[in-house]
């Protein structure tokens, strides 16, 4: 399984600037579509950092889009790790960070998400 980029945990505050949406906010504003809240984005980042997963950070919703932020420690190691998600339906999708950053990559990803996504690469 290829893990994402795990920066040091000093250089995440990259003023990522991410700022967690309140309530049980609708991703897309309709009906059926993906929940923005921490619990989802918290379970999320366990199922993707598996046993490296330490803590939560933060996250942001936006145009049908999630950029999540959360810690790791591999074997004492700690760093910080962002990914992107993008809601299908009810549920949300783990972006490739190398699709999203590739040249034409990302099309319809917030400006500033696949800014902060790639400039992690």
């Amino acid at each position: 399984m290829t893990r994402s980029l795990t920066i040091a945990a000093g250089a995440a505050a990259l003023a990522l600037g991410l700022a967690a949406c309140g309530g049980s906010d609708d991703a897309d504003g309709g009906g059926g579509s993906a929940t923005c809240d921490q619990a989802t984005f918290e379970n999320l980042a366990q199922e993707a950092a598996g046993d490296t997963y330490a803590s939560f950070n933060e996250f942001e919703c936006a145009d049908g889009y999630a950029l999540v932020s959360f810690s790791t420690d591999d074997n004492g190691v700690q760093g910080t790790e962002v990914l992107l998600f993008e809601a299908e339906g009810e549920f949300w999708a783990l972006q490739q960070r190398d699709a999203v950053c590739a040249d034409g990559g990302g099309e319809g990803v917030p400006t500033n998400f696949r800014d902060t996504l790639c400039a992690l690469r």
